[in-house]
């Protein structure tokens, strides 16, 4: 069912309006024609009679909705998510660059309420090759967030906190995670930020949850992911071999929990486990050390196929706090609606909705810094406060976009 006709509670003049267009963000391909050549709508409003600006808008409206369509349909093959369309938000921006050409089939006005509209059919041939590279790469960002790595070591009961560069296992999982092609924030950038604040690295890992300075270290550093975990080394008896004879070789074992945090949206856990690393050497002191190395080792291959495993379904279902204010509440109700119709945004929650000030928990396929980018993309397309008011986005950080709505 299409998205418009959720809009049933609107009644009157103003919902048949809104009906009328339902097809205009749309966008199909035709029977006949190569798969890159899509016919889409496009739609923009008309400001002070300027029709050749409007065009301008509606034409990059429509080249917008037929990249939507191409690159909705990469994602969801390549990489199995349900939702290709709303995951290829990132690449919006760059639509000019993939239309190779692209011909005006038609060309209408209508009123949007009481705002002069225009919209046209256009049919775009995309540049095939360059967009499914763009898809690519998206795709191993989306999906390979950058991670920071905070690990406590204890061998032989000497404790090495986090941070610290004689931290075996941190070094070796940082390590392990980078061959394996993982992004992994430079460990120097963490060690930076904790001696602003020596007293971080005695903290608890066991005990980390929202709102630890930690986990706002870890996002200060640029990460997207934090992994924390603790180890320590026990030394095991000496193998003894069938008639009673010891072996030369002292062995060690390095055991202890690991979790993986999501540092945007709702910070959930994602991921955890606990491993049991070997290691086995003539010195004991050695012995050690390669068990910290395979614990380092085991964790990794865990962690590493963990995110891959749910990065998709966070960026899918990713939570953003949307904060606003300057307009009045039934401009707000309007301005939802235009949301789901307009955005990738798949779900609004009010948490508060008045003239002061309002804030809403949005269901979003992205992070922060996509969701800003879109509106600031979409807000001057079809938006109903388009004739009377200005958006401007005044803050995107740390799953929160802060916006504000002012007076033409």
């Amino acid at each position: 069912m299409s998205k418009r006709l959720r809009l049933a509670p609107f009644i009157g003049a103003f919902a048949l309006s809104i009906l009328s267009c339902a097809g205009a963000s749309q966008a199909q391909k035709q029977p006949g024609l190569p798969e890159n050549v899509v016919t889409a709508m496009g739609e923009a409003p008309i400001y002070q009679g300027d029709l050749a600006l409007a065009r301008n808008k509606a034409l990059k409206d429509a080249k917008l909705n037929a990249i939507r369509k191409l690159v909705g349909e990469q994602i969801t093959e390549k990489s199995g998510v349900s939702d290709g369309q709303s995951l290829g938000s990132k690449l919006y921006g760059k639509t000019d660059s993939f239309v190779k050409k692209y011909d005006i089939l038609s060309e209408e006005q209508w009123k949007l309420d009481t705002q002069d509209m225009i919209r046209l059919n256009v049919r775009c041939e995309v540049e095939a090759t360059k967009l499914s590279t763009a898809v690519d790469a998206l795709l191993d960002d989306v999906g390979n967030p950058r991670v920071a790595v905070l690990i406590s070591n204890s061998i032989n009961g000497k404790a090495y906190p986090i941070g610290s560069a004689t931290n075996i296992a941190e070094a070796e999982l940082i390590e392990k995670l980078r061959a394996k092609g993982n992004k992994v924030v430079d460990s120097s950038q963490l060690t930076a930020l904790l001696k602003k604040n020596p007293a971080l690295a005695k903290l608890d890992l066991n005990s980390v949850e929202e709102g630890s300075p930690l986990l706002t270290l870890a996002q200060e550093s640029g990460a997207e992911v934090l992994i924390i975990g603790k180890v320590t080394t026990t030394d095991q008896k000496p193998v003894v071999l069938p008639g009673g004879k010891k072996t030369d070789f002292l062995s060690s074992a390095a055991t202890g929990p690991y979790r993986i945090i999501q540092l945007w949206g709702d910070g959930k856990i994602f991921g955890s486990g606990s491993v049991e690393g070997r290691g086995a050497d003539i010195t004991q002191t050695v012995s050690r050390e390669q068990a910290v190395k395979d614990w380092s080792k085991l964790v990794s291959e865990k962690v590493g196929k963990q995110i891959k495993d749910e990065w998709f379904k966070l960026t899918e279902q990713n939570t953003v706090i949307l904060k606003f204010k300057g307009i009045e509440l039934e401009d707000a109700i309007n301005f939802k609606n235009d949301l789901i119709e307009y955005t990738s945004v798949k779900q609004i929650n009010d948490r508060k909705t008045d003239v002061n000030g309002s804030e809403w928990e949005l269901t979003y396929p992205g992070k922060e810094s996509m969701f800003a980018e879109e509106l600031m993309y979409k807000k001057d397309s079809s938006f109903r406060f388009l004739s009377t008011k200005k958006l401007n986005i005044t803050g995107s950080k740390r799953g929160v976009v802060e916006a504000e709505f002012k007076n033409k």
